[in-house]
């Protein structure tokens, strides 16, 4: 098994650490040792002295008790004596400690010689000795005990400890903990840092302390430097293609394998063209090779200026380039950049005084739909270049025809209602919000209308989605809040002193210019802001963050009403509701067609109630029937919009539907 150094230091000196605590404990437990050794040669010789002191003194058995001074001096005198008895056989003639009347245990007395100085003094009661004295000719016994004070002993025994384990324990602790940070910081961690930089050749490592060790480092820093220089240009050359100097067939294939991993694991789409030159072979064949490579330097140049930073290009064959495009937001935008490649490619070519005339088609393969595998995009993305050769060349095609046809339709849409604009075919219909209550029209939400001179009126959810998703939102909203402040400046210099309400997109809502344009318009029309209510969903409080509340603020500080339409829909959440500035809910109308079930009735009856209590006004969408109203107003919602009282209707229909909706409310 190979060891680190790391770790083999570690070994060393835990190895180090373990004999040094073993030499130290074994020190400690022979002073310890020595220590009770003479604390019991000490009582011994006290044994030996009392003992001939008293046999002295005896002369009879009845004299014992006045030696009981001579015993009282000799405990008081000896903190390791608790008590000590004189003993006639099994019966105590004296003892120092009223507490010990017994006689001892002979066992817990007698002092075996097997047993070590420590064992006597801690495990056993005492030890005894013997008196002895004449009455008259005759030789007389007694015994002799000595009772220990076991916890006296101990921590007489005990008192280094702590000074033992000071010195001797934490000391070389110390000692090994400082040698091993000195060891870390001037051996393990320099000679990691080596390790990686060899591993990794990451960035190379500051200069040492020890000598030994910088001379490696220098001479690692020169080597992979050398090495780096040569790498890169043998990297280059392997992956780079020498005629376009745009990467080659191997390049590819490692950024493929890269990214299809990447959009495996993090479920997201790129695109794999394959772009053919048309008639390229002619070129060659009637210029020759030399201007056909020339034309190949210069067609690569122009993708690679039309393509963004993070595209890929590379040339895989003679006339043959594949580009990889991803973080696109719509396919849509996938031909817009193909369009700008070949448009730019199909314009007169002037190669070394020839003028030439190239197009190109273009196949386009989607991973993960149309393949999973390098070679599966390499397939699909070829047939559909073919295939847009067979119809007619100089276009780009997508593998499966229903996506083609899909894409294509897209396009010319995106198309269409660009130039709509421009031609003046949206218009704004307005539908009248009504107070359920009076019946009186309270103000008005402008929905706008595409009228086609060719398929006639276009509704917005045929057009709408798309212009969110390719960013024309931003231009359309702006001619849809200009049109509606406009038109409601006109109403109210005629009378009609009504609000209007204004869809606004998402994007367009958290576009950075969105407050700027507000202020412009509401300068340039003169509208109150206070008669204008932006109508958003709840798709914008998916991330109810600092920067959209005080958005929110800052147009409700400006006087704009802030509308939630569509209520239930999306992103239902009380929190949002009691946070950001919201004045007005909108039901959506498929809560109200559902008003005579018990689950639609309980849900319409909460949101009204939810309203009341947040003193938000209540509006219910779509409304169509009488039976509708009535069920509204009973359960206290305040408006509804809807065919009940009128469809959209333009200007002048309005105008003329207000008039006479306002005369009826009068004879009424």
């Amino acid at each position: 098994m190979r060891l680190s150094i790391k770790h083999f230091m570690i070994i060393n000196l835990l190895t180090i650490l373990v004999i040094l605590y073993a030499i130290f404990a074994d020190y400690y437990q022979e002073q310890k040792s020595h220590t009770a050794e003479v604390i019991l040669g000490s009582l011994k010789d006290d044994m030996s002295e009392i003992s001939y002191l008293l046999s002295k003194q005896i002369v009879d058995k009845k004299m014992v008790r006045t030696t009981r001074s001579l015993l009282d001096r000799a405990v008081s005198n000896n903190d390791f004596i608790k008590a000590i008895m004189i003993l006639d056989d099994q019966k105590v003639l004296l003892t120092t400690d009223p507490r010990y009347r017994k006689v001892p245990d002979k066992k817990n007395v007698f002092l075996d010689p097997d047993l070590s100085a420590e064992n006597i003094l801690l495990d056993h009661v005492g030890f005894e000795g013997t008196i002895r004295f004449y009455k008259g000719k005759d030789l007389q016994k007694l015994t002799l005990v000595f009772l220990f004070d076991h916890q006296e002993a101990a921590a007489f025994l005990n008192q280094n400890s702590l000074k033992f384990l000071l010195y001797f324990g934490l000391l070389p602790g110390l000692i090994i903990l400082v040698m091993w940070l000195l060891m870390i910081r001037y051996i393990i961690k320099p000679l990691e840092r080596l390790r990686q930089y060899a591993y990794y050749q990451s960035e190379t490592p500051s200069v040492f302390n020890l000598k030994e060790l910088e001379y490696i480092r220098s001479s690692m820093a020169q080597t992979f430097s050398r090495l780096d220089s040569e790498q890169k240009e043998l990297f280059n050359l392997a992956r780079t293609d020498s005629l376009s100097g745009l990467a080659n067939r191997h390049a590819l294939n490692e950024n493929l394998k890269c990214l299809i991993a990447d959009a495996a694991r993090k479920n997201y789409e790129f695109a794999y063209l394959f772009l053919d030159l048309d008639n390229f072979k002619a070129v060659n064949d009637a210029l020759g090779h030399n201007v056909g490579d020339e034309l190949l330097q210069q067609v690569a140049g122009v993708i690679s200026e039309v393509l963004r930073t993070n595209d890929f290009v590379a040339r895989v064959g003679g006339d043959e380039f594949v580009i990889v495009l991803h973080d696109y937001e719509s396919l849509s935008e996938i031909s817009n950049i193909l369009e700008r490649i070949q448009s730019r490619l199909n314009v007169p070519w002037i190669i070394q005084g020839h003028p030439i005339k190239i197009t190109s088609s273009i196949g386009i393969a989607l991973y993960p739909k149309d393949a999973q595998d390098m070679i599966g995009l390499m397939k699909s993305s070829d047939i559909a270049m073919y295939e847009a050769k067979k119809r007619g060349r100089n276009q780009h095609y997508f593998y499966t025809e229903e996506l083609n046809v899909t894409v294509q339709k897209n396009i010319a849409l995106d198309k269409a209602m660009r130039q709509a604009l421009e031609d003046h075919e949206y218009h704004l219909y307005y539908q009248p919000k009504v107070n359920l209550l009076n019946g009186d029209i309270i103000g008005l939400e402008a929905l706008i209308r595409w009228f086609s001179p060719t398929k006639g009126m276009i509704m917005p959810d045929q057009f709408i989605p798309l212009a969110e998703e390719n960013g024309f939102i931003l231009e359309l909203g702006k001619w849809v809040l200009q049109e509606a402040f406009r038109q409601q400046k006109i109403w109210q210099q005629q009378g009609m002193d009504l609000h209007v309400s204004v869809n606004v997109a998402t994007k367009q809502l958290l576009d950075n210019q969105f407050e700027s344009l507000l202020e412009h318009l509401v300068k340039e029309t003169g509208v109150d802001p206070n008669k204008i209510h932006l109508e958003i969903t709840e798709y914008l409080f998916m991330d109810q963050n600092d920067k959209n509340l005080n958005l929110m603020k800052r147009l409700r500080s400006k006087g704009f009403s802030i509308s939630l339409d569509d209520f239930g829909t999306g992103y239902s959440s009380l929190s949002y509701l009691k946070t950001f500035p919201i004045s007005e809910l909108k039901i959506d109308k498929a809560f109200v067609r559902d008003y005579n079930t018990p689950d639609g009735a309980v849900f319409l009856e909460t949101i009204v109630k939810m309203g009341q209590t947040l003193k938000l006004q209540v509006i219910a969408e779509g409304v169509e029937t009488e039976a509708q109203a009535r069920y509204l107003k009973k359960i206290g919602c305040e408006c509804y919009q809807g065919y009940l009282c009128s469809k959209p209707l333009p200007v002048k229909e309005l105008d003329t539907f207000y008039l006479k909706h306002k005369s009826c409310m009068l004879e009424d």
